[in-house]
């Protein structure tokens, strides 16, 4: 099943909310936001009001990608019914062929997740009471 959270995203002078997945396996030394291109062109964002990206290489398990990267380009929060995270300014990854919003490793211990259940989609805040234990969200695909 794997965790996902409901996040709000912040781009330029957009503002969407959606699913991502946290992926521990997505190890980055800064806070990074993967999107699909296809989140890109369904949320109109124009990426010519952004700066210049990086293009940068990462390994999958599909093999070597390369995706546009756009520094601090965007903040993040996560968003529960009872709660909402700080907000965390996050690289934004631009991916070809992914369907899914990732968060990686950097950008999940930012907003202090833990995961409680990986195979059972269970995660708390770090500061949520001992016994507080959150569902995942259903995923959404682009």
């Amino acid at each position: 099943m794997g965790v996902r959270v409901r996040v709000r995203i912040v781009i330029g002078s957009k503002e969407i909310e959606t699913t991502a997945l946290v992926n521990s396996g997505f190890e980055t030394d800064t806070p990074q936001l993967l999107v699909p291109h296809k989140f890109i062109l369904s949320n109109n964002i124009d990426l010519n009001v952004l700066e210049k990206p990086r293009v940068q290489e990462y390994d999958t398990a599909g093999g070597p990608i390369i995706m546009h990267v756009y520094p601090e380009a965007c903040t993040i929060n996560v968003v529960e019914e009872d709660r909402t995270s700080k907000s965390v300014k996050a690289d934004l990854v631009i991916s070809p062929v992914e369907k899914e919003v990732l968060m990686s490793d950097a950008l999940t211990e930012e907003l202090e997740i833990i995961i409680m259940s990986p195979r059972k989609g269970l995660w708390k805040f770090a500061d949520d009471p001992q016994n507080k234990i959150r569902q995942s969200h259903k995923p959404k695909y682009w």
